[in-house]
């Protein structure tokens, strides 16, 4: 055996590993962590600094209910809301609002449309007014998420779809 035909299949090992290598050193970076999320907004005259945890933590679900959204504030054009889903939501459509959702804890199932895919924290979900939607849970906790409303929520623009 030539000395390139040994060396080969070692770079070939190399060429797999590097990539490797560089992924474990960039999360070992990132346990170098800077400040903690935060909530950060002026909703009318009021300046809201929260840290994400803590603001994770305002939907309550008591035992058996469901779906619980708190509203965190508004100004003129948006209202932002706290939503926690046990298990999942009836599919809906808001015909008046679009809607903006950033998944922070759990991960489950997510319609748009016609389409259904899986998402999990940190992602972020765009509705365009009119566009059915529906979240369901698939961990044993209740998925927690921040959600935004534009214009502002009135509370009466949420129309069931049938299934």
């Amino acid at each position: 055996m030539t000395h390139i035909a040994r060396v080969a299949p070692l770079i070939g090992l190399a060429a797999l590993i590097a990539p490797l290598i560089s992924l474990v050193g960039g999360l070992l970076a990132c346990g170098t962590r800077g400040p903690a999320p935060m909530f950060d907004a002026r909703l009318g005259n009021d300046r809201l600094r929260i840290p994400l945890e803590i603001l994770a933590a305002w939907p309550q679900l008591a035992p058996g209910e469901a779906f619980a959204v708190v509203e965190v504030g508004r100004d003129a054009h948006t209202s932002h809301h706290m939503v926690a889903i046990r298990d999942r939501e009836v599919p809906h459509r808001h015909d008046r609002h679009d809607l903006m959702v950033v998944m922070l804890r759990g991960h489950g199932s997510w319609r748009l449309g016609d389409q259904v895919h899986e998402v999990g924290e940190g992602s972020i979900l765009y509705v365009p007014r009119g566009t059915a939607h529906a979240f369901a849970n698939a961990t044993n906790e209740p998925a927690i998420a921040y959600a935004v409303y534009s214009p502002a929520f009135d509370g009466h623009d949420r129309q069931s779809e049938v299934q």
